[in-house]
């Protein structure tokens, strides 16, 4: 899997960082787990037997950034520490607080990669767990110390519109939904299959930016699409579609702000890299 995400100058991290994780459902992977699941997750694997880490110091102004997995290793290119913690820890990126100091305003290159036994055929791992391995490469190579936590925070409630929604849901058996994103120029599209209120509300929380609750009521699966497009500084000129109206329109849903628990992942120390 490769969670590639160039990013141009005027878009803010934020919004590229919820992309990357984004891309981690690309392959119709249900959404995410939560750091609770990805703590024990880790505890149960090896650890990466080869470890590379280096500041990137790519000199030109440009923001290329590159996270990927395969089977057996997991590399990330000209990425900050706070997306990569993202990425191990199941994430976004209002969860996370706490990293600060020299660590903070820098990228990095990551590699990571798992040897077969006796110099054999490596294990092919999930994109799961690959992500997982990297919470100890975290605590090994940043010295990364971090508790979770409940915080009240800013949140959305997903609403019913007066009109009711504009979605059909099946009341059939319950099986494993998916959800995928993709981006096309400045349209982005989430695309749901089997899909529970659970599932839009995971893929709506990436797409925001900020923990979605289902305030709804609604159940059963179903089938949609939803589609917006990028307000970025850097996109050309034309009509803008925002999420927000993008809800309203084509689901019959409404985005209200609310506040509301939300897990965290509060670092309680972190630092600079040691040499490889």
């Amino acid at each position: 899997m490769n969670l590639h995400s160039p990013s141009k100058p005027g878009r803010p991290l934020s919004f590229v960082a919820a992309i990357v994780l984004c891309a981690s459902v690309a392959h119709g992977q249900p959404g995410h787990s939560g750091p609770a699941q990805s703590i024990a997750l880790a505890a149960t694997l090896p650890a990466y037997d080869v470890v590379s880490v280096k500041q990137n110091k790519t000199s030109d102004g440009s923001f290329n950034m590159d996270i990927s997995d395969s089977d057996d290793r997991f590399t990330a290119t000209n990425v900050p520490l706070k997306t990569i913690v993202e990425v191990a820890y199941d994430l976004r990126d209002d969860q996370i607080f706490g990293i600060s100091g020299p660590v903070s305003s820098v990228n990095f290159d990551v590699e990571a990669k798992v040897l077969g036994p006796d110099g054999g055929t490596p294990p092919k791992l999930s994109d799961k767990q690959l992500q997982a391995m990297v919470i100890p490469l975290l605590a090994d190579r940043f010295h990364l110390k971090a508790h979770l936590q409940t915080k009240i925070l800013p949140v959305y409630d997903l609403v019913v519109l007066r009109g009711g929604p504009k979605i059909q849901f099946s009341q059939a058996e319950l099986k494993a939904g998916s959800w995928n994103s993709n981006r096309s120029d400045r349209e982005i599209s989430f695309n749901f299959k089997g899909a529970t209120m659970a599932d839009l509300v995971s893929g709506l929380s990436d797409g925001v930016g900020r923990t979605v609750i289902d305030k709804t009521g609604l159940k059963g699966t179903s089938d949609f699409t939803l589609k917006w497009t990028d307000d970025a500084a850097d996109a050309p000129a034309g009509p803008v579609l925002s999420v927000f109206t993008a809800v309203q329109e084509q689901l019959g849903l409404k985005l209200q702000p609310g506040k509301g628990p939300v897990d965290t992942l509060v670092v309680d120390q972190v630092a600079m890299p040691s040499e490889n």
